[in-house]
């Protein structure tokens, strides 16, 4: 009887791959690679690819650290510019090459510093208080390049042999990236902090209940996160030789895809650090085999994402079956909930900021009050506007969307090119919206039928839409029918276009969903408390998908804003748009875990940052200057809202 429930050799093995699922992949590719190519295989390819893996590694270690912890850090990016930055600048100014990687380090630190005090001492999601530092952090890194005329050449003993120097035919940033896997992989797994970590992203609660200090730990975590994130930068440097204000753009992305590709998610609790090393491989396997074989580097952008995607279904697929949950919350927001004062206070503090901010710009800029800017900054954000209405309701029913800016450009592309090749105006309209609704199809497809993180879904579809926009294109803007133009931006009422009434008409339609029609309630209840929907009969994957579509339509619209306001389709179009309408519905009040949220307050949100960008262009200032302003104006903005809530919450326990 005993034998008979212990698992055949054949079951053995199945366990075994699903348990390695991706680090078979890995082998299957690498095998793959070697018999098709004869270049790959050779030593000098292989160490072209551990030099090229080492900055990806380590920041692939940073996120996986945050990820452990039930956390996620879009900054990290930022911090690899900062951080060289701050590298080149010690070394220009004479400072040891020691003491410059030391900067490099240490600066990245004090930005998972601010990171921790900002997400755990004041409660705020941190998915927008990273995306404030990463704002802000890349401002003040193009603010100090600038002082040296956005270039620095990095020279030093240090720097030159991380880029050149290989011990045992290793080079030796990849060591330094090898050695950084194995000292986390060792506290991570052979320490009791490292057990800690684990505890605390797999049952917070539990982990509360049994005395470890949570917060704190996550705070170390995100401090961890930066220290290696700077590390990334000092290896970016050393290996590019010249710091560029182009370092360091998406690599937030990447570092995301790196540790769900390793582990098939982004499982809180769950990740290692060989997580990390498998994802990494994988992706720079792929780079490099591509560029062996000569694909144009804007289809391996393309591929990555799909790659991303496919890992996703495939991991999905394979935990699914073994009875394993597929992802676990990317990032819990476990402090998001208030009382009902304490909501209307927060409110309250928002909408008083925007104001304040107007009156600052009116002082500050004359023209800032005039008639005409104020029919500019309507127009200027119409397309936020419009994909905020769909990010609300993604963020209210815990389905996260971070794919609008590159779908935009993806549906706006389809339909310049259909117009191009010929198709009549209006159908070539229609191809486009149905691009940008195939997009979301296909999204909801894996969130609904696996299970899978939202977030990491569309992070795949911020990937590969935006390649494939580029790929189409070859990277050229492709104009688009005048005559639609022409309308598109002809005043037809007050000075307004057409376009201010497709926003009121959007905000109507999000109302009547989600006030007035059987959807809203479950929309609602999906987000705060799934249970309900289950013991009601209500199929959630059939109610995922739904809502992905209900948001594509707003996205499909913003698309048609912004083909008709620019007259052209340009695939890099719509880059950030999809934080800046996330950053709207949490300004005003909607609540990252979820079941909290109204589209009067997303309102506010969009205000406020449709009068922040509007003010600060008039100023003419330089991109850093406007960065650092926007993302330390943004995180002011969040500090004010929780500091409002913690304050009143305090004073009722009282």
């Amino acid at each position: 009887m005993i034998a008979s429930t212990l698992p055949s050799g054949s079951g053995r093995i199945a366990s075994l791959v699903t348990r390695n699922a991706m680090l078979v992949a890995a082998v299957l590719l690498l095998a793959a690679f070697v018999l098709t190519s004869p270049v790959f295989g050779t030593p000098g390819n292989a160490a072209n690819i551990l030099r090229q893996s080492a900055s990806v590694l380590v920041l692939g270690l940073a996120m996986t650290l945050v990820v452990l912890v039930g956390g996620i850090d879009l900054s990290v990016g930022s911090v690899v510019l900062l951080s060289a930055t701050f590298s080149g600048a010690a070394l220009a100014l004479g400072l040891p090459p020691a003491m410059a990687v030391m900067a490099g380090i240490l600066v990245g630190a004090v930005v998972g510093l601010v990171n921790a005090l900002l997400i755990e001492g004041l409660r705020i999601s941190p998915v927008i208080v990273t995306l404030g530092t990463m704002i802000a952090v890349r401002g003040l890194g193009l603010m100090v390049l600038g002082h040296f005329n956005s270039w620095i050449e990095i020279k030093g003993p240090v720097f030159d042999d991380l880029a050149r120097r290989t011990i045992l035919g290793l080079p030796l940033d990849a060591l330094v990236a090898i050695l950084a896997a194995f000292a986390l992989g060792f506290v991570l797994q052979r320490t009791v902090l490292g057990r800690a970590f684990h505890a605390i992203g797999d049952a917070p609660v539990a982990s509360r209940l049994a005395g470890l200090p949570v917060r704190t730990m996550r705070g170390c975590a995100y401090v961890g996160c930066g220290a290696l994130a700077g590390l990334a930068g000092v290896l970016v440097a050393a290996r590019t030789g010249l710091i560029s204000p182009s370092i360091g753009q998406g690599l937030e992305f990447f570092a995301i895809a790196v540790v769900a590709l390793g582990s098939g998610g982004l499982p809180a609790g769950r990740v290692s650090v060989l997580h990390a090393v498998i994802g990494t491989l994988i992706l720079m396997m792929i780079f490099n085999y591509m560029t062996i074989r000569g694909v144009p580097g804007t289809w391996q952008t393309t591929v990555t994402g799909l790659l991303l995607l496919i890992a996703m279904v495939g991991g999905g697929v394979l935990k699914r079956g073994s009875g394993e949950v597929s992802t676990g919350e990317a990032f819990r927001d476990e402090y998001a909930s208030m009382s009902v004062m304490g909501a209307r206070l927060s409110r309250g503090a928002v909408t008083v900021a925007t104001v304040l901010l107007a009156l600052v710009f009116a002082l500050v800029n004359p023209r800032f009050a005039t008639l005409p800017n104020a029919i500019a900054l309507i127009e200027q954000n119409s397309t936020l506007a419009i994909i905020a209405v769909g990010a609300m309701i993604g963020i209210v029913s815990r389905t996260v969307d971070i794919s609008p800016g590159s779908v935009v450009a993806l549906g706006a592309v389809v339909a310049a090119l259909a117009a191009k090749a010929g198709v009549p105006v209006p159908l070539a309209l229609a191809f486009g919206f149905a691009g940008c609704v195939g997009v979301y199809v296909l999204n909801g497809i894996i969130v609904g039928g696996l299970r899978l993180d939202p977030l990491i879904v569309t992070l795949a579809a911020w990937i590969w839409a935006r390649g494939l926009a580029i790929s189409l294109t070859g990277a050229n803007t492709v104009s688009f029918d005048m005559g639609f133009v022409t309308m598109m931006n002809a005043p037809v009422a007050f000075g307004f276009t057409l376009v201010p009434f497709l926003v009121v008409l959007a905000f109507l339609l999000g109302w009547l969903i989600l006030a007035r029609l059987p959807l809203g309630l479950r929309i609602y209840a999906v987000g705060g408390d799934p249970r309900m929907l289950r013991q009601a009969g209500v199929s959630e994957a059939w109610l995922k998908l739904t809502i992905l579509i209900v948001m594509s339509v707003f996205t499909a619209t913003g698309m048609l804003v912004m083909l008709g306001r620019l007259g052209a389709a340009a695939p890099t179009a719509g880059f950030g748009l999809e934080l800046d309408a996330i950053v709207a519905v949490i300004i005003g009040g909607a609540s990252f875990r979820g079941g909290t949220g109204r589209l009067r307050d997303t309102a506010i949100g969009v205000a406020f940052l449709a009068i922040l960008n509007n003010g600060l262009s008039g100023l003419q200032m330089g991109d850093a200057q406007f960065y650092v302003i926007k993302g330390t104006i943004i995180i002011a903005a969040l500090t004010l809202r929780a500091v409002t809530q913690l304050y009143f919450e305090r004073g009722a326990s009282r």
